[in-house]
C-alpha cells in the first residue's frame, strides 16, 4: 500500500505532467545532479508546496517496522576540524534544550571537511532532515551555502550569515574588547599572538583588536605581532620566547588560538615573568583547564552550551513556523579573569 507521500507524488506528476521519477529526484534534492531543468525543478517545488507536501523522512528505517515516529530528526553538520571540548559541550547543551522544552528530536551528527561541505548537497534534504544545524563553516563553505538555496531549515552557529539562521558571538566585537582592556590597565605596546591559518572568526578578532588599538593609540610593532603556521602548544611557546628575547617589548599580549596559549604562559613562567606586574597575556579559550594552570589564564570564550541550546530552539521554532526572513541571535561572549591578566575597569 503505498503511502502518503508516494501518493503526493503521484499527484504532483500528474498534475505537471512529469513522470513520479522526475518528481521524486527533484524532491530528493538530487535535480542538478540529473541535470533536470531549473525551471522543471521550480514547478515542482512550488507544486509540493501548495499541496503541502510531506515526505516520510523515516520511510527507509520503519519500512518493515510498522512503528508510527513522531520525532524530528536534526541533522548536525559538524566540521572535523573543530575542537573536540567544544563538540562535547554543544552536544550536552542539545540535549539540556530538548530535555527541558521537551522536543522530540532524533540527532544524526556528519562530519565534514572544513572548506568541503559542497559534498554535504546529495544529504541536505527535507526527505532525509527535518533540520539542518552547521558548525565551524569556512569562507568557501559560507561561499556554497549563499550560492544554493535549500528546502529545508537551516542555522549556522558560530558565524553570522545573512541568507540563513544563524547563533554566534560577534568575534569583531572580543577583538575591541581586548584592545579596549589593554588601554583600560594602562598599557602602551601590546602584541599579538596567532596563527597562520587564521578561520574566518580568529581572522575577525584579530582585525577588530588591531583596529581599535590604533584608535587608541596602543603601539604594536610589526616584530611583535608572531603568527605561526601551528595551531599547538609549542607554536605558542616559540612565538612568546620570541617577543621575551627583544630589547623592547610590549607588555601585553593578545592569544588568538586557545590551543597556543599554555605554550605562552610556560615561556613567560621560563623566564620568571611576574604577570601582571611585567607582562599581561589574554587569550581566547574554551578550555576548563584554562582556569586550573598555574598560573590561571584569563580568557574570552564562546558559550557553547549556550549557542547549542539556541540553536536547536531556533530551529524547532522556525521548523514549526512558516516564516522563512533569517533569524540572528547574537549572543555574549564570557570573560575570564585569572591570574595573567586583570579585569575590566568597567562592565562590558
Amino acid at each position: 500500500m503505498a503511502g502518503k507521500g508516494n501518493k503526493q507524488i503521484t499527484e504532483i506528476a500528474n498534475q505537471l505532467g512529469l513522470s513520479p521519477g522526475t518528481v521524486s529526484v527533484v524532491l530528493n534534492g538530487r535535480g542538478d545532479k540529473v541535470r533536470i531543468s531549473k525551471a522543471t525543478q521550480k514547478r515542482v517545488k512550488d507544486a509540493a508546496r501548495e499541496m503541502g507536501y510531506q515526505p516520510n523522512i523515516y520511510a527507509r528505517r520503519l519500512r518493515n517496522s510498522g512503528i508510527e515516529e513522531t520525532s524530528q530528526v536534526i541533522a548536525v553538520f559538524w566540521n572535523s576540524g573543530y575542537a573536540d571540548d567544544i563538540m562535547g559541550s554543544f552536544f550536552r547543551g542539545l540535549q539540556h534544550i530538548s530535555d527541558s522544552k521537551g522536543y522530540c528530536v532524533e540527532f544524526y551528527v556528519h562530519m565534514f571537511e572544513y572548506g568541503q561541505l559542497c559534498d554535504c548537497e546529495h544529504i541536505m534534504t527535507p526527505t532525509r532532515f527535518s533540520g539542518i544545524i552547521i558548525c565551524g563553516i569556512s569562507d568557501a563553505d559560507a561561499e556554497f551555502l549563499n550560492n544554493h538555496s535549500f528546502d529545508i531549515p537551516i542555522v549556522c552557529v558560530f558565524r553570522n550569515e545573512k541568507k540563513y539562521h544563524s547563533v554566534y558571538v560577534d568575534d569583531y566585537d572580543i577583538g575591541i574588547n581586548v584592545a579596549r582592556l589593554f588601554a583600560q590597565r594602562g598599557h602602551k605596546s601590546v602584541g599579538f599572538i596567532g596563527s597562520n591559518q587564521n578561520g574566518p572568526n580568529s581572522g575577525l578578532r584579530k582585525s577588530g583588536f588591531i583596529n581599535k588599538c590604533r584608535d587608541l593609540g596602543l603601539h604594536m610593532d610589526q616584530i611583535w605581532m608572531r603568527e605561526e603556521a601551528d595551531r599547538d602548544f609549542s607554536s605558542g611557546f616559540h612565538a612568546m620566547k620570541e617577543i621575551l628575547s627583544l630589547k623592547n617589548r610590549p607588555t601585553a599580549v593578545f592569544i588568538n588560538v586557545p590551543e597556543q596559549a599554555m605554550g605562552a604562559v610556560t615561556a613567560c613562567k621560563s623566564e620568571q615573568i611576574i604577570f601582571r606586574e611585567e607582562m599581561e597575556l589574554f587569550s581566547v579559550g574554551h578550555s576548563k583547564s584554562f582556569e586550573y594552570f598555574s598560573p590561571s589564564i584569563s580568557m574570552v570564550c564562546t558559550p557553547v552550551f549556550e549557542v547549542a541550546e539556541s540553536a536547536l530552539d531556533l530551529l524547532m521554532v522556525v521548523i514549526r513556523s512558516e516564516g522563512n526572513a533569517p533569524i540572528a541571535r547574537n549572543l555574549k561572549a564570557k570573560y575570564v579573569f585569572g591570574d595573567t591578566c586583570g579585569d575590566f575597569n568597567d562592565r562590558l
